[in-house]
Formats: structure tokens, C-alpha cells, sequence
């Protein structure tokens, strides 16, 4: 037995990007520890951090390609199923062009900045623009919403929080789910600290949520109606005439048609909708505009609502015209480590209903009509890489019959869930712990960081089996399929360069194209390459945000200002007062939101047998026990939960923190049917997006969020 290694990394969970310190042995790992030296997380991470090596050395971890014959997948050499999904990539695009070929990026990967550029270039080698992403079931409103407000999608804004007096958190708890937008381990007891100095934060949510009984005020309100608490919050501001009339004036444009927008939303009529009295709004508006500093920021209990891009244009509105904007203490302009790709003169749309793109991506919840809808631009072959669009998309059961009209379905993933069950080819890819790799986005390109740090990792592990770089797959399809990665005949034969040395033995390489792609990349940055970051395993420090650098500076608009009126959602606000009126017609009726869970994470961590112990091997209906009594329903009873036509049946928990009138069903589970995940498939509970509506009526315009919070349902004992 070999000597325990000790190596650093970074956790590519979620956006915190925590240090961790992992030990190994013989290619397994034997520990895993937060990095008490890392410059940003200073020893902090997360419990499903610290238990990757259950994800890494799962007994159900793909570890050599899988092809689908007779309904049963068979083992297959590497050589076979390139050739044959080449083969078949190259017939269907020769036949049908690149608007057959799409591709779906999951939550697991998406962290990782080599496999997210490569599956890029490989659609761009086919012409192919169809990209899906989680992005529209939890985050596009804010790139929509940056795209209008400040020029691009990239251009976002985070609340000063080791300096804010005000906090205004809507929709959002980190306790459980970090935050989202905000690179910052720890959200605590940074938060914390707001009123250890003396400030104040409000937690604005359906739920009392774990977040709001550590600390702060807990101020309820009805789901889905979050654009009229931000309208009546916009009405009061400018009622007060509490308005920074010179920085308006000076880097904004449309303040007056925001005026006009804001004027018949009063506290008092808002109120009708959000169950919010007008004193407690009053209150709230006063202290935001008595802090030296403040912010209102939201996440994904605003962003998931039918007008999460709405209410992003409202709340970002209130921050710039009160002086909040590019002010210590208020909200500031993230700044990457590259800058923005540039400004697109013209944004792509889909076939189905002429739906926006949004950051370059089309929103998944069109993707059963992409594929199903008959004509030119029907999706035949779909690339799924470490994503599970089954349970993770509204409209499963729809979407599962596209899938099984695709001519060609291939999935790239660390283990066989319930979409790759559909799939004609499995290929092997790597855990993150795997490969070399730096943050990506929210770190390279929007810089949402309050400690702006970057930390270079090499793998802590080699390959598991015949598991393989998910960037090196993409480039052999596209050497089979005889297209060009990214369409350019150099970056090919420097690829296929590049395959041949790697395939040289040589103890202790340090070169290979991922690292050399990422080097190319850091020293783009200036950050100084490989050389200089790997003396640095506990990341680096970079310049300190500067409130004052964004307006007038940095803001990508083509007046250079910040846009307070753009035209679709100006035009938008017209029909408020109907969706208004709809909102006091179902007064009564019940509102479903979905809920975080500490042991889980989307749909992929309940394949790990120490999450889903006891009573954590399923997802429960959460209710008031008001709403409860009415439909004779206790704890532990099952209930029917349903949308429209469509039900689903889950365990009833009584919970005093909902609001009444308001239910809750975490989403990602449901696993009954992957045969792939040995302890998933075991757990009970149901895949609540199963009821939740898809297609292009169901997506917000603009932003094509998925609607999945606030949606009406009914619930019966069965």
C-alpha cells in the first residue's frame, strides 16, 4: 500500500468554489478537509463538499462507453463508439444541417471551464447553435435583465455585504442553498455580521425559512407576487422624492417612464396580492433609505416565478436611482477577470415561436418542442453532458417522449441516471476531482465576488477506468464527423497534435491541452499562466473591488448609461394590471414553490447512501397546518398534488413556517426508474416537474425562465 498523497482544490459544486484539502491513496481518496488556507474560504465548506469522494467512487460510476442494443446497454470500445456516433452525427448533419444538433450542459459540470468551452466549439464545428442549460430553471432573468439594464449578460450586480447596512434578501436562503450571483463561502456568517455592525437584513420569503430564524426580520409574502412588493417599493421611493437626482441624470436614461410605471402601485393596493401590509413595506422602505449603504437582492424564488425578469429590471431599478449603485455598502458592478465577450448585434431565435436566446443559450423549456415540432431545425441528435433534463425540466413525462424520438441521444456523465436511460451511446467523462482546472464564469467573466481570488487545480485523481476528458471526446467526434473543432482547421491539428504527445508515456507530464488552453487562458487574464498559479494552491488575491468603477466606465450599453426603461419589459409592465387582477381572483387557491435541501443538490446527490438515510430518502408535501385541516390531511399521510391534468403523489409534512396558501415539493427526485443508480433507484418520493408546465406559453418572455415557483395546484388526500 502506497503513502497517503495530500493535494488542493477547489469544490466545483456550486458557485462558492470553497478550498478543500483531499488526501488520497492509491487513486482513492481517504479524506476530505476545508483548506483553512484558502484566501477566500478561510476553512469553510459544505457537507456535500466534503463528501465528494461518495460521488468520485460510486459503485455505479461509469467507467467504459455503453451502447444501447435491444434495450439493454452493452460495454463497447472507445473506437466503436466514436466511430458510430461520429457516423451517425456526420448522416443526420449532412442531411439536416446544424440546426438538427443540439446540446445539453448540466449543473455538475458547469463549473469547470475546459468541458463547457470544448462542448461550445463542438457545436459551433456543425453549425449548431442549440445549447441548453439549467440556466433557464434558476438564473436567466438576471442575464436577460443585465443584457437590458447594463449591456450585457455578463454585467451583474452583488450586494456589498462586508459593508452594507441594509439587506433586503428576497426569495433566497443561504443556510441551506449558499447564494446564488455571489461567490462567497460562507453566507452566514458574512451575514451575519450585517448586524453584528449594526445593520439590519429582511428575509422577504414564503417560508420562514432556516436562513431567517438565525437572524434578521422575516417578512412573508404570497408566492409569485414579488414584482408587485417591488412596485409598491418603487411607488414609495419616488413618492418620498428619495432619488439621487444627480446620478441619475448623469449615468442613467428613462428614469421618467419608471415614474410613470411606478405611479398607480401603491403599498396600500400592492398589498391585495402579497399578503405584505402597507406599513410593513413603509417600514422597510424607510430603513433602506435611512442606511448608509443598502441593497435588496434576490435568487431563485423570484427568479422562477412567472415575472422573475420583471422583478430584476424593479429591484435593480430601486438600487441605481436611490444612489445604491457602484456605492460601498449598496450593490456593485461584478468585474471579471476577462473582459465581457463582446456586445451581440443580433440575438438568435427559436423556430418555435420565435423565442429569444439568452446569454447564447435557448431555454429548456422549449426543448420537448425543438425536438417533437416537425421541419426544417428539428432536433434529431442531442448531445446531454452531466446534465439530467428529466427531472431537473418542467414537463418530464413530455420530454421523455421527445427523447425517444431523437435519432441520435448521446450522454457524457460520471453515472447512468434517468436521462442517459434514453440515451443510444453513454460515454464515460471525468469528476471534477479529475482534471486540471480554474473557476469559470461567475469567477472568469462576471467577477461576482465581494474577495476577488482565482485558484488554479491540478487533478487530485487520475481517471477512473476508461473514463475520459470530456474535451478530448468532443474532439474525436469532431475528427470522425469531419468537421473542425469550433470550425477551425488549425485548432484541429493542434488537437489532434496535441492527443498524439499525450499518448507518449512521460512520468510526471505537466503540459496538456486542457493546461494549455488554461494557461494560454490565465495569461490572457493576467494572471500570469500556470507557472505562476501553481505556487499558489491556496489561491490568489486579486485587486479589491472599487465602488466607482462601474458608471461612467464600465457600463456596455450603447448610450454607455444604465437603461431604466428597456422597451419589452416597458411594454410588459401595461399588462400588470391583469396579472394583477388574476392574482386577487386566486387568492384563495393554493400556490406550489419548490425548496432546497441541505443533503441534496438538484437531482445528483441521492445516488450517495448517507444523504438519503431514514427520512431523508424522499421529498415531502410541506403545508400549513391551516391548509392541511381543510383537506383532512396529517403528517405522513400521502397527497395527491396536482397541476392541471397532470399529478404526482408525495408524503405530507405539516409545517407552521409555510405561509398558508402556500405548499412546497423539493424538486429532483424520483428515481424509481434508473436502473443506473443502485441507491437512488431505491429512494421513494416523485419528480415534481412532472406537473409543472413546459413549452412556450409556460416560459417568461425575455428571459425564457421556466415557471416553477408560485404555480397553482391542488392537493388531496389519497
Amino acid at each position: 500500500m502506497n503513502s497517503v498523497k495530500q493535494g488542493k482544490t477547489i469544490c466545483r459544486i456550486c458557485e462558492a468554489q470553497c478550498g478543500l484539502v483531499v488526501s488520497t491513496r492509491d487513486n482513492r481518496i481517504v479524506d476530505i478537509k476545508p483548506n483553512e488556507d484558502h484566501v477566500a474560504s478561510k476553512g469553510y465548506a459544505c457537507i456535500k463538499g466534503l463528501r465528494m469522494g461518495d460521488f468520485v467512487h460510486n459503485p455505479d460510476r461509469l467507467k467504459q462507453p455503453l451502447k444501447k442494443v435491444d434495450g439493454n446497454f452493452v460495454p463497447i470500445s472507445w473506437d466503436q463508439a466514436l466511430e458510430e456516433i461520429g457516423g451517425k452525427l456526420k448522416a443526420i448533419h449532412r442531411q439536416h444541417g446544424g440546426e438538427s444538433i443540439a446540446a445539453y450542459m448540466g449543473n455538475p459540470i458547469g463549473f469547470s471551464i475546459w468541458p463547457t468551452t470544448m462542448m461550445t466549439l463542438f457545436l459551433q464545428a456543425f453549425g449548431a447553435r442549440k445549447l441548453f442549460t439549467p440556466g433557464t430553471q434558476d438564473c436567466a432573468n438576471k442575464f436577460a435583465g443585465g443584457e437590458r439594464l447594463f449591456g450585457s449578460p455578463n454585467d451583474q450586480v452583488f450586494p456589498d455585504i462586508d459593508h452594507t447596512r441594509l439587506l433586503i434578501a428576497v426569495g433566497t436562503n443561504p443556510v441551506i442553498s449558499k447564494m446564488s450571483f455571489i461567490t462567497m463561502p460562507h453566507p452566514m456568517e458574512r451575514l451575519m455580521d450585517i448586524e453584528r455592525k449594526g445593520g439590519k437584513v429582511y428575509w422577504v420569503n414564503p417560508r420562514y425559512t432556516e436562513s431567517a430564524k438565525r437572524f434578521g426580520e422575516h417578512v412573508p409574502i404570497r408566492p409569485d407576487t414579488d414584482v408587485f412588493f417591488l412596485l409598491g417599493f418603487l411607488h414609495e421611493v419616488i413618492r418620498r422624492a428619495a432619488v439621487d437626482e444627480e446620478r441619475v441624470q448623469r449615468y442613467m436614461n428613462g428614469y421618467e417612464t419608471l415614474v410613470e410605471i411606478a405611479k398607480p402601485w401603491t403599498p396600500e393596493r400592492v398589498a391585495e396580492v402579497t399578503q405584505m401590509s402597507a406599513s410593513t413595506l413603509r417600514k422597510m422602505v424607510d430603513d433602506y433609505l435611512a442606511a448608509d449603504g443598502a441593497a435588496i437582492y434576490s435568487s431563485t424564488g423570484v427568479n422562477q416565478g412567472s415575472q422573475g425578469l420583471m422583478a430584476y429590471w424593479l429591484q435593480e431599478s430601486i438600487n441605481a436611482i436611490t444612489g445604491n449603485l457602484d456605492k460601498k455598502g449598496g450593490v456593485l458592478a461584478g468585474k471579471g477577470v476577462f473582459p465581457s465577450p463582446p456586445r451581440v448585434s443580433e440575438v438568435p431565435r427559436s423556430r418555435i415561436n420565435n423565442i429569444p436566446y439568452v446569454n447564447s443559450t435557448i431555454p429548456a423549456g422549449i426543448m420537448a418542442d425543438e425536438i417533437l415540432t416537425p421541419g426544417p431545425g428539428k432536433v434529431r441528435a442531442m448531445f446531454n453532458m452531466a446534465g439530467n433534463p428529466l427531472l431537473s425540466c418542467a414537463g418530464s413525462d413530455r420530454l421523455a417522449s421527445a427523447f425517444d424520438d431523437l435519432e441520435l441521444l448521446v450522454c457524457i456523465d460520471i453515472v447512468r441516471n434517468e436521462t442517459a436511460g434514453y440515451a443510444d451511446y453513454i460515454l464515460p467523462g471525468l469528476h471534477s476531482l479529475e482534471r486540471p482546472d480554474v473557476p469559470f464564469y461567475f469567477f472568469t467573466f462576471m467577477g461576482l465576488m465581494p474577495v476577488r481570488s482565482f485558484t488554479y487545480t491540478e487533478p487530485m485523481l487520475s481517471p477512473a477506468g476508461e473514463s475520459r476528458d470530456e474535451g478530448l471526446i468532443f474532439r474525436q467526434l469532431c475528427r470522425v464527423a469531419g468537421k473542425p473543432i469550433a470550425g477551425s482547421r488549425l485548432f484541429q491539428l493542434l488537437s489532434n497534435a496535441a492527443e498524439a504527445i499525450d499518448r507518449i508515456p512521460f512520468p510526471g507530464r505537466k503540459t496538456s491541452f486542457d493546461r494549455l488552453f488554461i494557461s494560454l487562458l490565465t495569461l490572457s487574464g493576467r494572471l500570469g499562466g500556470l507557472r505562476k498559479l501553481r505556487k499558489h494552491p491556496d489561491g490568489i488575491l486579486l485587486e479589491p473591488n472599487q465602488p466607482g468603477d462601474f458608471l461612467g466606465k464600465r457600463v456596455n450599453t450603447q448610450s454607455g448609461k444604465v437603461e431604466l426603461a428597456p422597451p419589452d419589459l416597458v411594454e410588459r409592465a401595461k399588462g400588470l394590471d391583469k396579472v394583477f387582477d388574476m392574482e386577487r381572483q386566486n387568492a384563495c387557491a393554493l400556490k406550489l414553490i419548490q425548496k432546497r435541501e441541505r443533503f441534496t443538490h438538484n437531482s445528483w446527490a441521492h445516488n450517495v447512501e448517507a444523504f438519503v438515510k431514514g427520512k431523508r430518502n424522499t421529498n415531502y408535501l410541506f403545508i400549513h397546518p391551516q391548509d392541511a385541516q381543510v383537506r383532512n390531511l396529517s403528517t405522513g399521510d400521502i397527497a395527491r398534488i396536482s397541476v392541471g391534468n397532470k399529478s404526482v403523489e408525495v408524503p405530507v409534512q405539516l409545517d407552521e413556517d409555510m405561509l398558508p396558501g402556500t405548499i412546497s415539493v423539493p424538486h429532483g427526485w424520483g428515481h424509481q426508474q434508473a436502473d443506473g443508480l443502485s441507491v437512488a433507484r431505491n429512494t421513494e418520493g416523485a419528480n415534481v416537474n412532472r406537473i409543472i408546465p413546459d413549452g412556450p406559453e409556460s416560459i417568461e418572455p425575455g428571459s425564457g425562465m421556466s415557471h416553477m415557483n408560485g404555480v397553482i395546484a391542488d392537493v388531496a388526500r389519497v
